[in-house]
């Protein structure tokens, strides 16, 4: 064999060698790298891009990304009465003795806020703040606070609903605000299911009874999060920095039933059932995200 062949095989014989051992520790060569880079490395996803979905302080004295959704008389207007810092006003929303809404509404894929998804909830943390006072004579608007069944058997206002689409009591959707002195006890606000038929829980609010603390701000973060592979959903809501639910998967919690609908959050004077004074609501700051906000903690990696 001459010394050219001979220095061949031996250079071979190493490449094989390298090769093989490569092999062994389960490494192959980066594309174009030098290095080696083992196949069973796990690959990092990219961190998730933090979105806003919405945000807004009224500071132009319009409703800004929100439309209004109002019937039987309501109505929402600029006002100075009371604002959140850095803003000139907030929206008063208003509704007259009797029964009727007047919410300001954001409506994921539709009207102002058409550009984004239908359902930011799905397999990821979607967070909802807001912060609103309740105007004087709120509670006089069903009686008081406490059961009175000479004057306000069936009275009760709404502050928030989560459906999909304008959808009515208990069709579908996450979770509502509200007070009803008759129907759910001396307990004052509280929050609930809106597939209340499933599941009517209360879940109060912290020191609302026996006052509503009417001129005072309440900042209330909602955060919602459907798992699809599983068919269910979790909720949880902090009310002025306090935990008021953080619920485990629940098949209701979030179910569309069959609406094609987009996810949808009423705020403000949402709702008020046979009132016996007027209803207002100011709303001072409004915000959608898929991150934390506020004194809200994201879910659990693992869920019941």
């Amino acid at each position: 064999m001459s010394a050219k062949t001979n220095i061949v095989a031996v250079l071979g014989h190493a490449a094989m060698i390298v090769l093989l051992a490569s092999l062994g520790s389960a490494c192959l060569p980066c594309d174009d790298a030098t290095g080696l880079q083992c196949a069973s490395q796990p690959q990092q996803p990219p961190p998730p891009t933090q979105v806003t979905y919405y945000r807004t302080n009224f500071s132009d004295g319009t409703t800004g990304p929100l439309d209004v959704y109002a019937y039987g008389g309501g109505s929402c207007i600029q006002s100075t009465d009371y604002t959140d810092p850095g803003s000139a006003y907030s929206m008063k929303c208003t509704v007259p003795a009797g029964t009727g809404a007047a919410a300001l509404q954001a409506w994921f894929g539709q009207g102002r806020l058409s550009g984004l998804p239908k359902d930011p909830s799905l397999d990821h943390d979607l967070f909802e703040e807001v912060r609103f006072v309740l105007g004087p004579g709120a509670a006089g608007a069903v009686g008081g606070t406490s059961c009175d069944t000479s004057k306000n058997t069936n009275s009760q206002f709404k502050v928030h609903k989560s459906v999909y689409g304008q959808a009515g009591s208990a069709w579908n959707g996450w979770a509502m605000s509200q007070i009803g002195p008759c129907s759910d006890g001396n307990i004052g606000l509280f929050s609930e299911p809106e597939m209340w038929n499933v599941n009517g829980h209360p879940y109060p609010w912290p020191d609302t009874y026996p006052s509503l603390h009417e001129g005072s701000v309440y900042d209330v973060v909602y955060r919602y999060h459907r798992y699809t592979a599983r068919n269910c959903g979790t909720i949880a809501i902090w009310v002025n920095g306090v935990r008021v639910i953080d619920s485990p998967c629940w098949t209701y919690m979030g179910t569309t039933n069959g609406s094609p609908a987009g996810l949808l959050f009423w705020d403000g004077a949402t709702y008020l059932q046979n009132g016996l004074g007027p209803f207002v609501v100011y709303t001072l700051f409004a915000q959608a995200t898929n991150y934390p906000v506020g004194l809200g903690t994201p879910s659990p990696t693992s869920v019941e």
